[in-house]
């Protein structure tokens, strides 16, 4: 959200252009737990380990429950997990001008939509905080862009943020910087086996779809925090996977609209990075060993209560959806 968005009220629920270039066909030097013969080999360890991808649908939508107003734009959709267990916000990313509303649905119980600094993505910011308090599956809260400046937010139910469950509105873009996603990416990648076990699922995903594979190679990530970086990876790989599968959600132009898939189960991609790093937890083998990641999150507050200006992105007005999901979900 915008830096100078509204406070939100809250209340109960009853219930661009994309830029050339790609990551590169290889991974780097890292260690890893993945066989090295290609993709379709790790991908099908990734699937035999961890499932294939599933068609779910949301139950319907209930009454909407905080808000900051409604603005006179574009309303772009923020799905809040889309199913119990799955901690990400969806779409991770998007870009919003004035005047457009970000309306968060809740998909899962038990989380939050609060506002942080880019530089402690786990806790509260002083800075025009808004903050859904902790809600439940079917909540719905609104806030009204009145900016551009990027906004990052996180869920502050305990653990959550550190486990990778944060976003971005407009977020910072490094078209064919260093920085970017598209370039630090594989030194992640070799160096944290639970992302490149996503990087492999979706390069195979996205094998036949340019677009839904270059989605996100722009978003600027040198100035996140070190901890942080493999999610962010990790989140975009994800999306990725879900364009891939989900293709009548991007448009001829790059740009993203749900509405093609209101009338129809939509495919979820498997948490492959997700499931890998509970796997190496749980083998003793690190999972996230960046260069320079000596920092760790801070711990999460729980709540009460291309050209444009993130070039990663495909449409000033873009609005990935990763969440399984039937029509009604989306109406009000």
């Amino acid at each position: 959200m915008s830096t100078s968005a509204a406070s939100a009220k809250s209340t109960s629920s009853p219930s661009s252009s994309y830029g050339s270039g790609s990551y590169g066909s290889g991974y780097g030097s890292g260690s890893s737990n993945w066989n090295k013969d290609g993709y379709d080999s790790c991908v099908q360890q990734c699937v035999a380990k961890f499932g294939s991808p599933s068609s779910m649908d949301m139950p319907p939508s209930s009454t909407s429950s905080g808000s900051s107003g409604s603005g006179k734009g574009v309303t772009h959709t923020v799905i809040v997990a889309p199913t119990q267990g799955v901690l990400r916000y969806i779409p991770f990313a998007l870009n919003a001008s004035v005047g457009d509303t970000v309306m968060f649905k809740w998909g899962a119980n038990n989380h939050t939509v609060t506002k942080s600094s880019q530089i402690e993505l786990c806790n509260k910011t002083s800075d025009k905080l808004f903050t859904s308090g902790e809600q439940n599956k079917d909540f719905t809260f609104t806030q009204v862009v009145n900016d551009t400046n990027p906004t990052f937010y996180y869920c502050g139910t305990p653990t959550h943020c550190q486990k990778g469950m944060f976003g971005i509105i407009n977020p910072p873009n490094a078209y064919q910087q260093p920085g970017s996603a598209s370039n630090m990416m594989p030194s992640i990648a070799s160096k944290n086996p639970s992302t490149q076990a996503g990087w492999s699922y979706a390069s195979n995903a996205t094998s036949n779809n340019t677009a839904a594979g270059n989605w996100g190679m722009n978003l600027d990530m040198s100035k996140m925090p070190d901890w942080s970086m493999p999610y962010m990876a990790e989140n975009i790989l994800f999306t990725r996977s879900f364009l891939a599968m989900n293709p009548e959600s991007m448009t001829q132009d790059g740009s993203v609209d749900l509405s093609p898939l209101a009338n129809n189960a939509v495919m979820l991609p498997t948490d492959v990075a997700a499931a890998a790093r509970l796997n190496n937890a749980a083998s003793g083998t690190p999972s996230s060993t960046s260069s320079g990641a000596s920092s760790t999150p801070s711990s999460a507050s729980s709540s009460s209560g291309g050209s444009n200006g993130a070039g990663a992105l495909a449409s000033p007005r873009v609005g990935v959806a990763l969440v399984a999901v039937v029509a009604a979900f989306f109406a009000l």
